[in-house]
Parts: C-alpha cells; structure tokens; sequence
C-alpha cells in the first residue's frame, strides 16, 4: 500500500471528531470543543459535529455545574437533532444524542421544582427561564408535545409561595404576586375549578383584610376609602368562584363562597339563592 494512503482514513472533520471524543474522555472538555468548533464555522450543518460539540458541553457541566454549559449544551444538541432529521438519514450517534438532551432537560426541570420549593420575591424569571428549558428539550425530543398542564402547575406552586410570603410579610407585592400566577395558570388550563376558587378565596380574604385594618381612630375618609376597596376585592372575588362553579356545579365550599361574597356585596336574594342551594 502506497505511504500516502494511510493518512487518508475520513475526512479531516472525521478525524476531529474522533480526537475531540478522546478529549472528552479523558477529562479535556475544553481542548475538544477547540478541535471540533471550527468545523462547525466552515460547515454548520454538520450533524454529527453538532452533537459532539453538545455531548461534550453536557459532560463538562456534569463535571463543572455551570449553568451556561448546560445551555449551550441543549442548543447544540437540539440543533445536532434538527439537522439530522432535516437530512433524513439515520446515524448511531442519535440515541445518545436523545438521552443526553433528555438528561439535561430533566435536570432544568428538578431545578426548576428547587427554585420553587426555596422561593423568595423576584424567583418568577429564574423558575419560568428553567421551564423554558425544559420545554424546548422536550419539544426538541417529542415536536408538538402540549406541556400546559405542567407549566400551569408551577404558576400555582408559585401563587402558593407567594400567599405564604404574604402572611408572613403583608407586602402587596405577594398579593399581586398570587393573583397574576393564579391567572397564568388559568390562561393555559382555564377548565381547573381549583385554581379559579383558590384565586376567588384569597382574593375575597383580602377585601376582609382591608376591613381588619379599621380602628378607633380610623377617619371617616378613610373608612370610606377602605369600604371602596374592600368592595372592589369582592367584586373581583365574584367572577372566579362562578367559574369555579361552573366547572364544579354543587361543590360545597364554592357555593357558601358564593354566598359569603353576595353577603359582603349586600345581595340579599343571591345571598340566599346560594345557601339554600
């Protein structure tokens, strides 16, 4: 065999990719994406180079923890996965590529539960960034998956951290907080009787809350005011439990909150409707 022959095995590009994989076993996570990244300069719809480029940024945030890896990761990864099925060929890198980005999607997602479980004012980007995460994983493994109902889920973890903030603090930040994640959750599963009567219960607490703050030396202006207030709260209150109604036609708890709120409103006859219903 003529010496020059043996030099030819693959491409360049083939021959990176085999070092880079080397690199990456051996701990060297950042000398193999220097292998391997200008080729994805020179030809950007190389699949398999995508992907190595990804798998070695996953490994490296295993190692490292640094969310930015993770990311990148993700990316590459997803893109390694659009190409391939745009190129329509089979390649025994796939399965690993799947399995790297469904881990990586998972860990978002744990993050994501972390975050909420340790909540504190200003969480909500760093929460919904983390189920954004996890969302385009998904989406990139398993196209037009509906992941409503799980999104919906953390906006009501979050309503209910906020209404534990809020009886700890009183900050009217926590009240906004509860209302505006009950209503996200709500605007993607808008048939969850649970959340339109939680929505309804502490929004009602509340305009008694503002009643609670009425003292010996309340002014008569401010009596007014805080009577203005607490009616607007019940008013508010009104439209959710009858939502949650709706959905849950006879349910006990939200017909005496039916019948509470018209008594706070001073509806009499709907007042009684309600009890004796």
């Amino acid at each position: 065999v003529p010496a020059w022959s043996l030099a030819q095995l693959g491409t360049d590009l083939d021959r990176d990719v085999q070092r880079a994989i080397l690199l990456g076993k051996a701990g060297e996570f950042a000398q193999g994406l220097e292998v391997v990244e200008p080729h994805l300069v020179a030809d950007s719809r190389h699949a398999e180079a995508w992907f190595i480029s990804g798998f070695l940024l996953k490994e490296w945030f295993k190692q490292s923890d640094n969310l930015a890896h993770r990311q990148e990761a993700m990316q590459r990864l997803a893109t390694s996965l659009d190409l391939q099925l745009s190129q329509g060929r089979h390649a025994d890198w796939l399965p690993q590529a799947r399995q790297a980005l469904g881990y990586l999607g998972n860990r978002c997602y744990d993050d994501a539960l972390a975050a909420v479980n340790t909540f504190q004012t200003g969480d909500e980007a760093k929460v919904l960034a983390l189920v954004d995460q996890y969302d385009s994983a998904v989406q990139a493994l398993e196209p037009g998956t509906d992941l409503s109902a799980e999104r919906a889920a953390f906006h009501k973890s979050m309503a209910h951290a906020h209404a534990t903030l809020y009886a700890a603090t009183s900050d009217e930040v926590h009240f906004e907080g509860i209302q505006t994640n009950y209503r996200e959750a709500l605007a993607l599963t808008p048939d969850d009787p649970t959340a339109w009567y939680n929505l309804a219960v502490h929004v009602y607490n509340r305009g008694v809350g503002v009643m609670k703050e009425l003292g010996l030396e309340t002014s008569l202006g401010e009596i007014i005011e805080k009577q203005q207030a607490s009616r607007g709260h019940f008013a508010k209150a009104l439209p959710a439990f009858e939502s949650a109604l709706k959905l849950q036609p006879g349910r006990a708890e939200i017909l005496l909150g039916l019948a509470t709120v018209h008594h706070a409103l001073h509806n009499q006859a709907e007042r009684d409707r309600y009890h004796a219903a």
